[in-house]
This record gives C-alpha cells, sequence and structure tokens, in this order.
C-alpha cells in the first residue's frame, strides 16, 4: 500500500462576531461625509451585526486613497503611498501595511456592490469618524498620523510587498504562527530592486488557517515588516512596535487569534457530526476516487478518505468492484472475482484530516472505473474497532 497525504487546511470561519463599526438601525438612510463634503453612493450603507457597511469604491476614493479590485482573488486594494489597506471578500481578517486587523463583520458583496466595514477605514488610516442621527462626519488627517504608518517606502498587501523607491534595498519582516502553546516569530527577508516586488513567504496563507509542517501543526497569525536596509543603513518600521505588542503573547492579536480558532474547532466537530451521521456513521467518508498508472502501465486505485470520527485511525480494510473500459468486471487476485480487499496499516489519521490512499492493480490490469466502494473495518489509536 502507498500512502499520499494531502495536505488540509481547515477552513477559517468567523469569529464570532463583537461590534466593531458604528451601530446603524437604519443605515440605509444614512448619509457620509469626509472633510465636509458628502459622498454620493450607488448603494447606500447598510447594517449588518451592528457593523455599518458603506460601498467601497467611493469611500475608499473619498478617503484620499486609489481604488483597485483583485477579481482573482476577491481582493479590495487600497492605496496612497505608504498606506495600504488589503481586504479579501467574506474574510474576517483584513491588512493594514501587512498587520492582521480583525472585523467584527467581514467585507460582503450586496446589490452588486462591494461593501467593507467603514471603521476599518477609518481605524486603518488614522481618521476620526462621529455620528449625529443619520449622519456620520469623518476627518482625515495625515497618513504619517496612522498607528500602522511604516516610515518605509513600502507598499504592503497580504501577500506582497513592493519597494517604492529607486535604490535596491532589502526588506526584514517577520511572520507569526501559534504552535506548541505560544506565539512563535520567524524572520524572513525579501531583496528588491528600485520598484520591485516581491511574494511574502506565507503569501498564500490566510490569518486563522492551520497547517502541519514536519510534525508540528501551526496556526498563521499574520505578519509585520521589521526594517529595511539599504547599503548599510538599517531603517526601522514605526509600526514595529504596535505590530509586536499585537501578535504577541497575550495582545490583542494573539486573543483574538485563539477565540478565532476555538471557535472553528467547536464549528468543525459540529459539521464532523452532521458529516458522521449522514454517512450512516461510517468512520471514513469516501470523498473520490481515480485510476493512475504506475512505470509499467499498471493501473493504481487512489482513494480519498475522510476521518469524521473524533479519534485518530490507525488503521483500515475496505473493499471495491473493479470494471473495464466497457463496464465488465475486471477479475483477477484470489479468490478469482473482480471484488478487490485492500488494507491500510501503520497510518495514524487524526480527526477531520482526509488522505488519498493508493493500491496496486497488477492483477486487475484492464480497470478503469471502480464501483461499490466501502469501508469494512476501521483500528482507533485508543484500540477500540468499527466494523460494518
Amino acid at each position: 500500500m502507498k500512502q499520499r497525504i494531502l495536505v488540509i487546511l481547515l477552513a477559517m470561519v468567523m469569529l464570532l462576531a463583537v461590534p466593531t463599526g458604528l451601530s446603524a438601525a437604519k443605515a440605509e438612510s444614512q448619509t457620509v461625509f469626509v472633510n465636509g463634503k458628502k459622498i454620493a453612493y450607488a448603494q447606500a450603507p447598510i447594517s449588518e451585526n451592528g457593523t455599518t457597511l458603506v460601498s467601497a469604491k467611493e469611500t475608499i476614493e473619498a478617503l484620499g486613497l486609489s481604488f483597485s479590485w483583485d477579481k482573482g482573488n476577491k481582493r479590495i486594494i487600497a492605496s496612497s503611498g505608504e498606506m495600504t489597506i488589503s481586504i479579501i471578500l467574506d474574510e474576517p481578517v483584513a491588512t493594514v501595511n501587512g498587520i492582521s486587523m480583525f472585523l467584527g463583520t467581514p467585507a460582503v458583496e450586496r446589490n452588486g456592490r462591494t461593501m467593507v466595514p467603514l471603521r476599518l477605514l477609518t481605524d486603518g488610516l488614522g481618521a476620526s469618524m462621529a455620528a449625529k442621527g443619520n449622519q456620520i462626519s469623518i476627518k482625515t488627517v495625515d497618513p504619517s498620523k496612522s498607528k500602522y504608518y511604516t516610515g518605509l517606502p513600502l507598499q504592503i498587501t497580504n501577500s506582497a510587498v513592493k519597494n517604492l523607491s529607486t535604490e535596491k534595498i532589502t526588506v526584514n519582516y517577520k511572520e507569526y504562527y501559534y504552535a506548541g502553546g505560544a506565539v512563535q516569530t520567524y524572520d524572513f527577508t525579501a531583496s528588491l530592486n528600485a520598484r520591485g516586488k516581491a511574494a511574502f513567504n506565507s503569501a498564500t496563507v490566510k490569518p486563522g488557517e492551520n497547517y502541519d509542517s514536519k510534525g508540528t501543526n501551526y496556526i498563521y497569525f499574520g505578519r509585520a515588516i521589521y526594517s529595511i536596509e539599504t547599503g548599510e543603513k538599517e531603517t526601522v518600521s514605526k509600526s514595529y512596535n504596535l505590530a509586536k505588542q499585537l501578535y504577541g503573547n497575550g495582545g490583542t492579536i494573539e486573543k483574538q487569534m485563539r477565540a478565532l480558532y476555538k471557535q472553528k474547532e467547536e464549528d468543525y466537530r459540529k459539521k464532523l457530526k452532521e458529516e458522521l451521521k449522514k454517512n450512516n456513521n461510517v468512520p471514513f467518508k469516501i470523498v473520490d476516487y481515480s485510476i493512475t498508472y504506475d512505470s509499467l502501465g499498471y493501473p493504481e486505485a487512489n482513494i480519498e478518505l475522510w476521518n469524521l470520527t473524533a479519534k485518530t485511525i490507525v488503521s483500515f480494510e475496505l473493499s471495491f468492484s473493479t470494471y473495464d473500459a466497457y463496464g465488465d468486471p475486471v477479475k483477477g487476485g484470489y479468490p478469482y472475482t473482480n471484488r478487490f480487499y485492500g488494507k491500510g496499516t501503520n497510518i495514524k489519521l487524526e480527526s477531520g484530516y482526509r488522505n488519498i490512499y493508493t493500491w496496486d492493480l497488477y492483477s486487475y490490469s484492464d480497470t478503469t472505473k471502480l464501483k461499490n466502494i466501502q469501508i469494512d473495518r476501521v483500528a482507533y489509536s485508543d484500540g477500540s474497532v468499527w466494523k460494518r
């Protein structure tokens, strides 16, 4: 038996909303002013979970930033020189100059418009906001007044960093993970030519996602720019101390991430119970299968299995029927039948994880299809056994 392991990142779920936006019982009738000028909206502000959401493009441009829409990643990038806010649709964490920022309510699409939390924009930029009746008044400040301002010639999104200067620089940044009961910090560098751009180390990982690496389970928190080096000169980011406090043990982000992960685990356990019930209480769910061929041209059966139980599976037995391209049974093995019996031994598949297992079908060389795949027995790490 060959085993191929799929690295599964559990899907991030939204943190139970703690209202961070401006409460608006009748947000549809609200008007928003920036420095005394009313924003003309095609889609009026709305309220969700006590958070005021506003149409992204008009608001971002009224605040003096450029608006761009990354369709492939469903991402908004609001940028002005050294201030950049990255917002991904339906995600509970945005970034301001690369630093994670939790949202009580994520950005959503309504009536063809992308709506974003107003508080995210004002807090990220250091702007002040006041409400009187149905009127919201915002006063902007110089970008350097924002606590997220780095003072470095960089454009920093959630996935990449761009050098805005005409000199070659080295960017030093830190990524924060939770593992072993504490926050772990890892250092990285990126060398950028003038106007050059580079992806971050964990460019595709979203805050709150977890994964296994060399036997250790990590939860990704986010990152922060530490400094840039130009020749022999090093300039430290003005927002680094803020990031260090937010991400550190006992910091705001650390607490929010742990709460997020705890909620995610609870929701995922509920999902597993629901899936187990739908699967007639069979511990393994057969997710998918495929037929591939080895170097000699013999078929291989690849079956993806999902552990729906709360236990760790250490061994299992399954069976399936083999058929050729004409739909006729392919007989082989002993006894001479088209029913194949396979085993998975010496494995360690934890609760909620999926693996792909592979069996050689040398004696069933004409096989192109599998039918009636079923789990027959499962052994758990606690010594208990399930059988059909």
